[in-house]
């Protein structure tokens, strides 16, 4: 299989599960509050991934990266996951997963900056064009401001920080540590920076009916485990800015599940948008 074959298999199974994870949030929502459904949701993924990174290399990376670990934990695993959590029990599922595939725009710009990577006007174009798909697809609903919803959204564009951070600053310590090591002690650490954060504000109080545990359990092995380790892999054979662009997708595929699923709204603005956030990855990827 070629690298490029495999970077976009990879990419592929991981924003269709992040984009299916904007559903289980909402459903995990109904029962469980926004940070201990994010620690809950870590505590699943964490051991998986740290028996994962024992079978294959060992622990001897975590003496000489915990430092850049801690700091991982912090932006991709604590802050994404507070932001977007309390900033999805104000908004709905489809307007949340829009604000937050912003992230291609921001890690393309950061790229540039810190890993000095360079886009050709193909790829600057397709961006574009992806971005004003997304653009239309959260336009469709309007824009109020002043309510929960704003707030919510607000919430979610901090999770775009966070999570482009985490990105960029993990690409460059690939250099040191493989993508099961970054994604399992990040796990680690963003989970015991959670703990605290979930138990002093929500306290510890578990779901009593089926559904939340179906999703924590998809959150957790799914979007979380296999996801995050799918992530890095794409990082380690592809630019930042061109996996990045990728995340577009997700809104596509989370509103898709939303309708279905939630009962959530799409028309025809939706699948304008959505074309062109496919147009926009397709030249995108094809730029580099």
């Amino acid at each position: 299989m070629s690298m490029k074959l495999k970077s976009t298999l990879l990419l592929i199974v991981t924003v269709l599960l992040w984009g299916s994870s904007f559903v289980f949030i909402k459903l995990g929502l109904e029962e469980i509050a926004p940070l201990t459904l994010a620690l809950l949701r870590f505590l699943i993924a964490t051991p998986f991934l740290l028996i994962l990174v024992g079978l294959t290399s060992g622990f001897k990376g975590f003496v000489k990266g915990w430092k850049h670990m801690l700091i991982l934990g912090l932006t991709g695993v604590t802050a994404y996951h507070a932001f977007q959590n309390i900033g999805m029990s104000m908004t709905s599922a489809s307007e949340s997963s829009i604000i937050i595939a912003s992230n291609p725009i921001f890690i393309a710009l950061c790229s540039r900056h810190f890993l000095k990577e360079r886009l050709k006007p193909i790829g600057i174009a397709g961006i574009i064009l992806a971005f004003l798909g997304v653009f239309t697809i959260v336009l469709r609903n309007g824009i109020s401001l002043g309510n929960s919803s704003t707030l919510g959204n607000l919430l979610c564009l901090g999770s775009v920080f966070a999570w482009t951070a985490y990105s960029i600053y993990g690409k460059q310590k690939l250099k040191e540590n493989n993508a099961n090591e970054i994604t399992a002690y990040s796990s680690l650490f963003g989970t015991i920076l959670l703990a605290p954060l979930a138990l002093i504000s929500e306290g510890l109080k578990l779901p009593t009916s089926f559904v939340p545990w179906i999703s924590l359990l998809a959150l957790g092995l799914l979007c979380s485990a296999v996801a995050y380790l799918f992530w890095y892999k794409a990082l380690e054979l592809l630019p930042a800015s061109e996996a990045g662009s990728y995340l577009f997708l997700i809104p596509v595929i989370a509103s898709t599940l939303a309708y279905f699923i939630l009962g959530e709204r799409l028309d025809l603005l939706f699948f304008v948008g959505a074309l062109l956030v496919i147009i926009g990855v397709i030249m995108t990827t094809r730029s580099h």
